[in-house]
């Protein structure tokens, strides 16, 4: 027996398989277009200073040879 929400979600896929003629290339792009401006939503509430100390921290934690750029 397969679950409802398993069939619902194959049928979307499916169905977005098809509009995109099941050809991954134009797969890829449709999603990464469609979800991109999300991920930027979600990074867009963190502040530069948090990145860069995070970024500061991270580089302290590493062994000196991985930090010569």
């Amino acid at each position: 027996m397969i679950d409802s929400t398993l069939q619902e979600l194959w049928t979307i896929k499916d169905g977005i398989a098809k509009e995109h003629a099941y050809d991954l290339d134009e797969l890829v792009h449709y999603l990464k277009e469609k979800y991109q401006p999300d991920v930027e939503a979600e990074l867009s509430h963190v502040s530069p200073s948090k990145e860069s100390e995070s970024a500061r921290r991270l580089r302290l934690q590493t062994p000196e040879k991985y930090n010569q750029a």
